[in-house]
């Protein structure tokens, strides 16, 4: 999975306070600037501020819109459509296009667009219009355009592939605006975090924007218990409201997730006996399905992606034989899986849940053997050797090949190895 951003926004999120966060971490504010000029879009600029906030120290980072004056991080949220008739307005289309012809990367291009379609969405269905009914206002849009791009620009600086989140403070209170005077959380912002972690502050006032909201929601997929990482560097970003009682400021941990590949499990096996990881079972009982589609669903399972797949006889009610389908999957397949069950098998619903498993350092190494070519799998312990297996398809290839019985060739191959071990 590779690099890893962690959000932690124990005083809520804003645009304004992911991009001074990421600035603080190490991306350089010429660069962010240059990357965004490829936009064509004008009327802001970026200033960018060390600060100490109750001995916590970070960036300030205000985009200054122009030719409006007094524009205030509560405005923030303004996105929606209303009546002001002096500024233009930019709907999801004009967003998407203005984003799309532009000469960013093409993750920076897909990762906005998203979030300018998540936060879009939101507004629509609380304010009871659709997507392409709600507009920006101009001073809005600009400065939506300018966090959310921007923050993405940042991830991709830092080739962030795997985002999480910690619980989101949201404050508590009224938050008052053009619109008059709303409850904390606004409805957009309700909206964007369901299905996530959040906490409500005693702090009065909005800590979480919808443009906070809608950045940590869309790119983070799974949120929760922490995978395995390994933080190499943190940086804070200040939200402009002062409160007494909190500093008001975003973390972002940046790191490597250690599941990715075979030498970042090396460390891991080097503090511990057995690596545990996260995966997911998804259950469903079945009593009406013939036994060939249960055939074919398991190997296409296997084929998509699953881990294992196994059924499990049952009993069920009105008397009637049935199975327990079980899959085994990573948490990035867990939807797909879910998807798949559904659509080839005859059950109504899916059980899943998350479940720890430790497994031995392995590696498959391929071994000479008077049939041929053999892959072989090793499951090591405190570096001992305590697992040896063949690959079941190369035997079966051999097998029917040679015309050899399976268990002969492989009791062959085995005997063939303890041998050279032994020289």
């Amino acid at each position: 999975m590779g690099r890893l951003l962690y959000f932690d926004p124990f005083n809520g999120a804003s645009g304004d306070m992911i991009l001074g966060a990421l600035i603080d971490l190490g991306l350089p504010l010429e660069y962010l600037k240059s990357e965004l000029s490829k936009l064509n879009l004008e009327g802001y600029a970026i200033e960018a501020e060390q600060i100490d906030r109750q001995g916590l120290q970070g960036i300030n980072l205000r985009v200054v819109l122009n030719p409006v004056p007094n524009h205030s991080h509560e405005h923030k949220h303004d996105h929606h459509h209303h009546e002001d008739v002096h500024h233009e307005r930019r709907g999801f289309t004009q967003i998407k296009q203005l984003i799309e012809k532009s000469e960013l990367t093409t993750w920076v291009k897909e990762r906005g667009i998203a979030i300018f379609r998540r936060l879009g969405e939101a507004e629509a269905k609380v304010h009871r219009t659709s997507l392409e009914e709600v507009h920006f206002h101009e001073v809005g849009a600009v400065d939506a355009i300018v966090d959310i791009v921007g923050a993405c620009i940042g991830f991709d600086y830092f080739e962030v592939r795997q985002f999480w989140t910690a619980p989101i403070s949201l404050g508590s209170g009224t938050v008052t605006f053009s619109h008059g005077t709303w409850p904390v959380p606004t409805p957009a912002t309700a909206e964007l975090v369901k299905g996530f972690p959040v906490l409500t502050d005693a702090v009065r006032g909005e800590l979480t924007t919808p443009t906070g909201a809608a950045i940590v929601t869309t790119l983070v997929q799974q949120h929760g218990t922490q995978p395995i990482c390994s933080y190499e560097k943190w940086g804070f970003g200040a939200g402009d409201r002062l409160f007494a009682e909190i500093p008001n400021m975003l973390r972002l941990l940046l790191g490597d997730s250690l599941d990715s590949d075979a030498a970042s499990k090396k460390a891991v096996f080097g503090k511990q006996l057995w690596l545990e990881e996260e995966v997911y079972v998804l259950e469903a009982n079945i009593d009406d399905m013939d036994a060939e589609t249960l055939g074919y669903f398991l190997e296409l399972a296997l084929n998509k992606g699953a881990l294992d797949v196994y059924y499990t006889p049952l009993h069920m009610k009105k008397n009637r034989p049935g199975i327990k389908l079980s899959i085994l999957c990573r948490l990035a397949d867990r939807e797909s899986m879910a998807e798949l069950v559904f659509r080839e098998t005859t059950t109504f619903g899916v059980r899943w849940g998350p479940w720890k498993r430790w497994i031995l350092d392995r590696e498959i190494r391929k071994i000479q053997t008077e049939f041929g070519d053999v892959r072989v799998k090793i499951g090591r312990f405190r570096n001992e050797i305590v697992s040896v297996a063949p690959e079941y398809e190369d035997l079966k290839r051999i097998a029917e090949k040679s015309n050899i019985p399976l268990k002969t060739l492989r009791q062959r191959v085995m005997e063939g190895m303890a041998l050279k071990n032994h020289e």
